[in-house]
This record gives C-alpha cells, sequence and structure tokens, in this order.
C-alpha cells in the first residue's frame, strides 16, 4: 500500500513537471512572438525614415537644379568644360537618388500599411497581456488571503502545501514573463511614436474598470452629508492603492524605460534676488518629453476623465464652495 501512494505521488510529480515544461514552452513561444512585433517595429520605422529621407532629398535636389538652371542662363559658356563634367557627376548622382526615390514611393502604400497593421497588432497584444496581467494579480490576492493549509502529515513548508508552492512560483514566473512582454510593446509602440495608443489601451483596458467598479456617488459622500463630497479623499486614495497593488510593476517598468534623462540648467541670479536657490545654481530640467507616460495620461487622466463625465459627480466637486 505504502508502494502504491509513493508510486501515485511520484506520478503527479511528474505530471506536473510535464504541465509545467508545457507552459514554459508555451510562454516561450509568446515571448518570440512579441520580440517579432518589437522587431517589426525597428523594421517599420527604418524604412519609413528611408521614405521621409528620399522625399527630402530629392526635394533638395528639385531645388538645387532649378538655382543652377538659373545660374547657367545668366552666365558665359566655359571652354574648357569644366563645369560640364561637374554637372554630369551632379546629375549622376541626382538620377540614383530619384531612382531609389521613385521605387519608395511605389512602396509608401506598403509601408504605411505595415505601420498601420504593426500597430494594431501591438496594441492588441498588449490588451491582452494587461487582462492576463490583471488575473494572475487577482489570482495572487486570493491566495493571498486565503488560510495557511493545515501541515498534520508534515507535508509542505510553513503551512504550505507543495503544489501551492508550485503554483506560486508559476505565478511567479508567468508575472516576470508578462512584464517582459509588456515591456517590448510598449517599447516597439513608442519607436513607432504611438505612445498615446499604448496610454489609452492601457487606460481603456487596466485602469476604467477599477474606476467603474469603485466611482459612485455614495462612496463620494461617504463620511459627511450629500454634497459634501466628504469621501473623495478616500475614493481617490482607494483608487490609488488598487492600481498600484494591480499595476504598479507595471507603472515603474516603464517609468524606468521612458524616464527621460535629466540635463544641468544654469539658472542666473542677475537681479540680487538670491532667496531662490541660495547655495545653489543648477536647476534640474528635463531635455525631452516621455514617449509613453502612463501614470498621467494612462492613470490620472482618466480618473479626471471619469469625475467629469458625470453631471452629477461633477457638480458636487466642481461647484463654488467645495
Amino acid at each position: 500500500w505504502a508502494e502504491e501512494v509513493c508510486y501515485l505521488l511520484s506520478d503527479s510529480d511528474s505530471d506536473s513537471d510535464m504541465e509545467s515544461d508545457d507552459v514554459m514552452e508555451e510562454s516561450d513561444t509568446e515571448l518570440d512572438h512579441v520580440t517579432s512585433l518589437e522587431r517589426a517595429a525597428y523594421t517599420t520605422l527604418y524604412l519609413l525614415q528611408e521614405l521621409q529621407t528620399s522625399s527630402a532629398q530629392v526635394s533638395a535636389l528639385t531645388a538645387a537644379s532649378s538655382t543652377s538652371d538659373d545660374n547657367a542662363n545668366n552666365s558665359l559658356p566655359s571652354l574648357f568644360g569644366g563645369p560640364a563634367t561637374a554637372s554630369n557627376s551632379a546629375s549622376g548622382l541626382g538620377g540614383v537618388i530619384i531612382e531609389k526615390s521613385r521605387f519608395l514611393m511605389k512602396l509608401s502604400p506598403r509601408i504605411r500599411r505595415l505601420e498601420s497593421d504593426t500597430v494594431k497588432c501591438l496594441v492588441g497584444r498588449l490588451e491582452e497581456l494587461l487582462v492576463e496581467m490583471r488575473s494572475v494579480m487577482e489570482r495572487q490576492f486570493h491566495d493571498d488571503r486565503a488560510p495557511p493549509d493545515e501541515d498534520d502529515d508534515g507535508i509542505g513548508r510553513g503551512g504550505v502545501h507543495p503544489s501551492k508552492e508550485r503554483e506560486r512560483q508559476a505565478r511567479k514566473r508567468r508575472k516576470e514573463n508578462l512584464l517582459l512582454m509588456i515591456g517590448h510593446c510598449l517599447r516597439g509602440l513608442a519607436l513607432l511614436g504611438k505612445g498615446v495608443d499604448a496610454e489609452s489601451a492601457f487606460a481603456r483596458v487596466a485602469i476604467m474598470p477599477i474606476i467603474r467598479s469603485k466611482l459612485s456617488m455614495g462612496k463620494l459622500d461617504e463620511g459627511g452629508s450629500r454634497g459634501e463630497c466628504a469621501g473623495l479623499f478616500f475614493l481617490l486614495d482607494d483608487i490609488a492603492n488598487t492600481v498600484a497593488s494591480m499595476y504598479g510593476s507595471i507603472l515603474r517598468v516603464s517609468e524606468g524605460m521612458f524616464a527621460p534623462a535629466e540635463r544641468d540648467v544654469n539658472v542666473e541670479h542677475g537681479n540680487g534676488n538670491d532667496n531662490e536657490h541660495e547655495n545653489d545654481n543648477t536647476a534640474k530640467g528635463w531635455s525631452t518629453p516621455m514617449e509613453v507616460d502612463l501614470v498621467t495620461c494612462g492613470v490620472w487622466v482618466p480618473v479626471a476623465t471619469a469625475l467629469m463625465a458625470d453631471p452629477g459627480i461633477k457638480m458636487a466637486i466642481f461647484s463654488p464652495g467645495i
């Protein structure tokens, strides 16, 4: 009997190992797919840049040729043929540029279609990953609130059954893979200048369901009389805590990925006013805006929009005297 029990336990462990191997293989396939989408974004960006550069070169060449024609009409012909030789070489180079431009112009509709399809695939994949991240975090919260298993047989460690420990480790690995894939999607959209699409997808899929589940007139007036909005602080604090617990890792990854580089800006104190920056004449500035700003445009803009969308809530919050 004991041998049969040991055999069944070992068989179940081997089945779980096979399942975990299948899950890891599927995760690697998904990661390869998302990575290929980012590479497609790089390729699309290169083609768009080539198209823009070729158009600019043709415009510059056309303007230069018109100027040289005007100068040639106003000058005497040369007896040595030097300018003609230079003009021939310039015309040869211009012919190559024009031929390349014609080729790229023929491909222009396909390049634009490639850009549209790449952005559509990246946004769709980002939405799927955000939905899966929400389910993973909800499952984690459920397990954290669950009481520990009884350990009468000495199975488990610290009141946690081995199967549940394996599930938690698998969920942790899945969360890390999701963060990695979400980073690929965000970078691909940022490369194509579609950070707004990433922000709107995050707001629509991740943040708006939280806002809808928590925002109500009753919660807004909680702790005070109707119309005083006494519960506004606690409502916003609850939304912020929920967003931080569910998607805080994504927000940290995005901030670390797209935070603008700091630069030093020298501040001159010319009028004798040294009250500001008394011992420091250097202020911190930023050279470029963030390509993807999930905290501002993905979280707080939807919150403000939701507060402004309901006429009753808008009147209660923004009426004079509140």
